[in-house]
């Protein structure tokens, strides 16, 4: 019972390294069927956007499997330092408006 429970608190801190693969297409025909769930994507850091101090950034992402460019907000809480090029893999969750929130990340 102990070993579900800390299994259950390791993925939803962001340290789960298993997870359902970010499905592109279908976010992009309806962003909002997607809310509330959670995903992993494997992507490259394509730009950063935006930023705000004390709020986070906004980059965009190119998924290693596609030719698509995603907007992903990081919180400056997980204190990642990005560059272009990079790759990581982004434990995300998808809020509402369609909003690609990063939990946790860890570079490949």
């Amino acid at each position: 019972m102990l070993s579900v429970l800390l299994a259950g608190l390791a993925f939803s801190s962001g340290c789960g390294r298993s997870g359902e693969p970010f499905p592109v297409h279908a976010f992009i025909a309806a962003p909002d069927n997607l809310q509330g769930n959670r995903y992993q994507l494997e992507a490259e850091v394509d730009a950063q956007l935006n930023w705000r101090e004390g709020v986070g950034r906004i980059i965009a992402v190119r998924p290693l499997k596609g030719d698509v460019r995603l907007p992903i907000f990081i919180a400056d809480s997980l204190k990642a330092n990005l560059l272009v090029a990079q790759r990581y893999r982004f434990a995300i969750s998808v809020r509402k408006g369609g909003l690609l929130y990063v939990e946790h990340l860890d570079k490949l």
